[in-house]
């Protein structure tokens, strides 16, 4: 699944808008869901490095090991 933050500090959870506050939630249950779950972290061309950090920390205490930070940048939402 795909989390991608922006610079408004709104996130993407596989281009479903969602607050920061569902994050944790949404991992967790993604936890339930998949045996291995994957997660790639990406910023849309203007996003903050902070905003991405605090997404990545989210990952790493849902205990999720297998994560990804996309280098190239995309659109909003996409």
């Amino acid at each position: 699944m795909t989390l991608q933050v922006s610079d408004q500090g709104t996130c993407y959870w596989n281009k479903e808008l969602i607050n920061l506050s569902e994050i944790n939630p949404r991992l967790q249950h993604l936890k339930t869901q998949v045996a291995e779950p994957r997660v790639l972290i990406a910023g849309d061309d203007k996003a903050r490095f902070g905003i991405t950090v605090l997404a990545l920390d989210e990952v790493r205490k849902a205990g999720i090991k297998q994560v990804s930070v996309e280098t190239r940048v995309r659109g909003t939402g996409r």
